[in-house]
């Protein structure tokens, strides 16, 4: 969702969908897909004309900043169940929180950090770290 938004924001167009999971569809919607196995997720756009830049920078760093704005809700959450004595309801909701946690601070280094992905269900594509500092090192008549 994060790539999604800055791209509203930065290209004023709505020609994207997002695409979670694999296999057989379950739901499908005009923007949205969701598959089976939620185990990956895609965000795809054509845009009507070629985007600057700082466009392209700002589109691909919505996904970190999403998982930053993610972790950041989470421990606010997760400070005020600790503020109050917890009730089993609370402790289990508590490890869903911290779960969670863990899971967007891996899914932000694992996105920011510039690479090309040689494992898992995204095998032989780039981190938005990696797309950030391509776009960056292009020439600027492109």
């Amino acid at each position: 969702m994060g790539h999604a938004i800055m791209y509203i924001i930065f290209f004023r167009d709505k020609n994207w969908n997002i695409a979670i999971g694999k296999g057989i569809p379950i739901i499908k919607l005009k923007k949205f897909t969701v598959r089976v196995l939620p185990a990956t997720g895609f965000f795809n756009c054509t845009p009507k004309y070629k985007g600057s830049k700082f466009q392209y920078i700002m589109m691909f760093l919505g996904g970190p900043l999403a998982n930053l704005l993610s972790i950041a809700l989470l421990i606010f959450l997760s400070h005020i169940i600790k503020a109050n004595e917890p009730t089993l309801g609370q402790q289990n909701f508590a490890w869903f929180l911290r779960f969670a946690f863990w899971a967007h601070v891996f899914q932000f280094i694992f996105t920011a950090i510039p690479m090309k992905y040689s494992f898992g269900p995204y095998k032989g594509y780039i981190s938005d770290g990696m797309r950030i500092l391509k776009k960056a090192r292009e020439k600027s008549n492109s």
